[in-house]
């Protein structure tokens, strides 16, 4: 297993409130990145409150999480680039740190 030099971290200042759908890693995307390079995670915490279903990397089938179930990532998975809530209104915050 070798070792990940990321670019930087980025996170929530305070918890959020979901929006049905919307994607919450790419908003975080710094603004030195062209459009034509893929912002990814390769460290990713999700921290929810309330019980939610998500979808991971444009997947079409969600994964449910109980509320605080949370979802972690390290540098052995697979980045994340996409990741969004389906319902509204679930309390959660996120962190992360990106290549």
């Amino acid at each position: 297993m070798g070792l990940q030099v990321g670019a930087g971290y980025f996170g929530d200042a305070t918890l959020q409130s979901s929006t049905p759908n919307v994607e919450i890693i790419q908003p975080f995307k710094p603004a030195d990145y062209s459009t034509a390079v893929t912002f990814a995670a390769y460290k990713f915490s999700f921290a929810n409150q309330d019980a939610c279903s998500v979808l991971i990397n444009d997947a079409t089938d969600a994964i449910f999480l109980d509320a605080d179930q949370g979802f972690t990532i390290g540098f052995e998975d697979a980045p994340i680039y996409s990741f969004k809530i389906v319902e509204a209104g679930i309390a959660y915050n996120c962190v992360g740190a990106y290549i």
